[in-house]
């Protein structure tokens, strides 16, 4: 079996509706999951666009959770343990796409991690995240959609 993510928002490569962007409601798009590899006992989630921007960074996602609701709020612990941090836009959580661009794409990366991650949250950066993660990833899963 395969690790995979998928969103009832969009379908992989789909477009991405405008009430998940900053145009809209700047609400934070809904995930499911499945088939986390053996060992997993966290997940992260970094999604960045084409342009180079990362618009959200979330972590310590528990392993027992199947789903990630929408409309998360801009707050750096969340129920369950979950952490989110900074944004390239500099906003706490999930902030969507302000306007349309050509060819422009998000991508959502789902980390399957061998431990629950010990970093303080609120000013925590993807690369803070990437940093935290490396040698500890046992799979990626991955979905994107378009904005453009």
């Amino acid at each position: 079996m395969e690790f995979k993510i998928c969103s009832s928002a969009f379908t992989d490569g789909g477009y991405l509706p405008g009430w998940y962007t900053s145009a809209g409601l700047n609400a934070s798009p809904p995930f499911g999951w499945a088939e986390e590899p053996e060992g997993t006992r966290s997940l992260a989630l970094i999604c960045s666009s084409s342009r180079e921007k990362v618009l959200w960074v979330l972590w310590n996602i528990p392993i027992g959770k199947k789903t990630i609701y929408g409309r998360l709020p801009a707050e750096s612990v969340l129920p369950g343990g979950m952490c989110q941090g900074v944004n390239d836009l500099l906003g706490i959580g999930w902030t969507g796409p302000a306007e349309k661009l050509p060819d422009l794409s998000l991508s959502f990366s789902l980390y399957a991690l061998d431990l629950i991650l010990n970093i303080a949250d609120g000013d925590v950066s993807a690369s803070i995240l990437e940093s935290a993660m490396k040698g500890h990833i046992l799979g990626t899963a991955e979905v994107s959609c378009v904005y453009s």
